[in-house]
């Protein structure tokens, strides 16, 4: 039994996000926050929204209701500084940090430019059959 895209599109994405979560609070160390902000936020989470953003314009497993994978992703984009480094600057300051719109516009576009590519190569598709 193949696994449906259903359940494989947002399983990839929450992986990758909970990975990156437990990358920061278990494996490094604060010399390396700068290598984890740019592995992590500009490349693992953008490909990973990417990828699977583009798989669910393709194959639209949720029908009508798949555009609202774009949103989930962003918000998931949006919460992966707040909760790395603005979770521990409050732990170590006291300091609350608002959660940040530039990152849920920034996984919003990257997602929106995914869902975008699988849907454009959705209907490319059913348009030479």
């Amino acid at each position: 039994m193949r696994p449906s895209a259903k359940i494989v599109t947002p399983v990839v994405l929450l992986v990758s996000w909970l990975f990156s979560l437990f990358v920061f609070w278990c494996l490094i160390g604060p010399a390396d926050a700068l290598g984890y902000a740019i592995l992590f936020f500009y490349g693992l989470m953008p490909l990973t929204i990417l990828g699977t953003s583009l798989a669910v314009g393709l194959l639209r497993p949720y029908g009508k209701m798949s555009l609202l994978f774009v949103p989930a992703a962003a918000v998931l984009a949006m919460l992966l500084p707040w909760l790395t480094f603005s979770l521990a600057n409050t732990l170590t300051f006291g300091n609350l940090n608002p959660l940040d719109p530039v990152s849920l516009v920034f996984g919003a576009a990257v997602s929106a430019v995914g869902f975008g590519i699988g849907t454009g190569v959705r209907a490319l598709r059913q348009r030479h059959k």
